[in-house]
């Protein structure tokens, strides 16, 4: 029988602690319930580098002293929030969390070292994880109310299981016909790039596409922002050797005429940053690119062509499945009271 006493708790020093070493993360990763890109100490700690705020709570549990769960957490404003909340499209713990005692140790542990702690919320976490029912009945345990705090769809391409629907969409007429023309009027080349060092080099001309391709919609670029543009380069230089970084560079008679920056990372090759050149927009280099990179998946014999968060209609005309993710509060009946009451109040 497992007790509360056999599992023991603590915060580490960062991600240098010694006590976790980049091993013991990766074997934890394999036994959670959400293993994915985000959740890998490269991504992990360039997150935090990069956008880093309030104060990092990396709390692990241990039993027969041997770590067995990892919450990668921050604290901000009292609040609790998994670290990548904010570009990340899949969160979870890390690690074995299925035993009850496991997830309300790390969730007690962490709370403690907040003062003025208002809640914990928890972005992303999928619906086929059983991380959402684990929280709810955390919650009860630790006399806190859970949430439900709302989803968003996450298409797939399911390559493996439909074999048949993966090879008529790269053969689809809509997307053909553009790459096509394309090489009828003039040069098109294509460069798969995997090595940091190799797309590197690329980056800055990625970026500058990238916010004029939005400069005129309601949605600016992201990579407007400097700490943005230094998080993909960062990422690119410590996920160097990873083997899972894939960029691709579309050029057009010796023209930047689209970029793809996303991952291929256990089987699933990931859409994740496209860019296309606005002046070039009436030959559908966005249908282009999405072509190559389906090519790409199939050769790499991938079982999933993940679209990632939205439900755009590009997606949904490819997608075999979609996953939902979904964002859980978990909240102290006090702190609910008093807003209750703030509101009566006004």
């Amino acid at each position: 029988m497992i007790t509360m006493s056999s599992i023991t708790t603590c915060i580490l020093n960062g991600f240098e602690d010694q006590m976790l070493n980049p091993e013991d993360w990766s074997r934890l990763l394999v036994s959670g319930n959400t293993d994915t890109v985000f959740l890998t100490l490269h991504w992990q700690k360039t997150w935090w580098k990069s956008f880093g705020r309030g104060n990092l709570l990396l709390t692990i549990a241990k039993r027969d002293n041997k770590i067995i769960a990892l919450a990668p957490l921050f604290s901000e404003a009292g609040m609790v929030f998994f670290v990548g909340s904010g570009g990340s499209d899949y969160l979870d713990f890390i690690g074995d969390i299925d035993t009850p005692l496991i997830l309300q140790g790390l969730l007690k542990r962490a709370r403690e070292q907040v003062p003025d702690f208002l809640g914990f919320r928890f972005y992303h976490i999928l619906d086929n994880s059983p991380t959402g029912r684990l929280l709810q009945e955390a919650a009860q345990k630790l006399h806190l109310v859970c949430f439900d705090e709302g989803s968003l769809p996450a298409p797939i391409l399911d390559l493996s299981s439909h074999p048949e629907v993966v090879q008529a969409a790269v053969k689809k007429k809509s997307l053909v016909r553009y790459e096509n023309l394309l090489r009828r009027e003039g040069n098109l080349t294509v460069k798969h790039l995997q090595e940091g060092s190799a797309i590197l080099p690329h980056l800055d001309e990625f970026f500058d596409q990238h916010i004029a391709r939005w400069e005129k919609t309601p949605y600016p670029s992201l990579f407007r922002e400097e700490a943005q543009r230094k998080f993909y380069k960062c990422l690119t230089l410590i996920a160097a050797k990873t083997g899972w970084l894939r960029f691709m560079r579309l050029d057009w008679e010796d023209r930047a005429l689209a970029f793809h920056y996303g991952f291929s990372y256990k089987g699933n090759y990931m859409w994740y940053k496209p860019s296309f050149a606005i002046n070039l927009a009436h030959k559908s280099p966005g249908t282009v690119l999405l072509r190559q990179l389906l090519l790409c998946a199939i050769d790499e014999d991938a079982k999933i062509f993940d679209f990632g968060i939205g439900d755009e209609a590009f997606k949904q005309r490819f997608a075999t499945n979609t996953n939902y993710i979904r964002t859980w509060g978990l909240y102290p009946v006090s702190v609910l009271r008093n807003k209750k009451n703030r509101r009566k109040a006004v």
